[in-house]
């Protein structure tokens, strides 16, 4: 679950992410909504006046989304949800069309005070055209492999579920954070059925890392919620792993829950691409 403040974000120079906002949000080849490029102004001006207390999901809910003063972000996931999409879009533009940008502006898992980094230098003549960077475990304990692996995460729950699709992103970031925290990279795609997912999986199939899908689902069973996920090579098709938790849930699902879900997936994925 994303936490509300980090004040290690507070020191970014607001010189250099008002440059990159602004030259971010006029790009053509950024895929965003109306709301969620509302949702991204406000962080980023929150930020420059140095408001970063402000930065929080209960605040974005209320000024962004118009959620009531009763807004309560654990039992109303709107913020993570749209948050969630905003790092796909990044991600997606980061590996396409702005894959030669020297700075991203990057909404770091976690956190949703906006950040720049320097763009990821390549580690071959070839080039490595870096999406959304997203934080990895120390370097120590990263093998050095994994840096030249792409998992490109999709969401796969039945859209006509909004319970299940709410519980879905939910796993969905947190599967998110426990990979990319192994030192894999890791890419968020659209569902197959929305038009933005074909061109930005045409981009990904482009890199030159090895390339694994993981397609993630929360599915009503009578039991409760179903949680699976499968591993497969983007490339032949090839399945690789996969595996499903079944359980009763309670009307909002703990976040502990599903950090623990997510960390599982996580040791599956990198024991799969050992």
């Amino acid at each position: 679950m994303d936490a509300d403040y980090a004040s290690a974000n507070s020191n970014e120079p607001s010189a250099e992410l008002e440059r990159v906002f602004r030259e971010l949000v006029a790009a053509t080849g950024l895929r965003l909504s109306g709301r969620n490029r509302r949702f991204l102004s406000f962080v980023v001006e929150e930020a420059l006046a140095g408001r970063g207390e402000r930065v929080k999901a209960y605040t974005i809910g209320v000024d962004v989304f118009g959620r009531g003063p009763d807004f309560d972000p654990d039992k109303d996931p709107i913020v993570r949800i749209e948050a969630t999409r905003i790092r796909s879009a990044l991600a997606a533009y980061y590996a396409g069309p702005g894959a030669h940008d020297p700075v991203q502006l990057v909404l770091r898992p976690g956190s949703y005070i906006p950040v720049c980094e320097a763009a990821r230098p390549p580690r071959t003549p070839s080039g490595d055209p870096s999406g959304c960077r997203l934080p990895a475990a120390d370097a120590q304990d990263v093998p050095t492999g994994r840096a030249q692996v792409a998992v490109v995460v999709t969401h796969r729950s039945d859209r006509r579920d909004r319970c299940g699709v709410a519980r879905g992103e939910m796993y969905l970031q947190a599967i998110v954070k426990a990979v990319s925290g192994r030192g894999f990279r890791v890419f968020v795609t659209p569902p197959p059925e929305r038009r933005a997912a074909a061109p930005i999986l045409k981009d990904l199939l482009s890199l030159p890392a090895a390339l694994y899908a993981l397609d993630v689902a929360v599915h009503e069973i009578a039991e409760g919620y179903r949680y699976s996920w499968s591993l497969g090579d983007l490339r032949s098709g090839e399945v690789k792993a996969s595996d499903a938790v079944d359980g009763v849930e309670d009307l909002v699902p703990a976040g502990a829950r599903i950090d623990a879900l997510a960390d599982t997936v996580a040791r599956g994925v990198a024991d799969a691409l050992a």
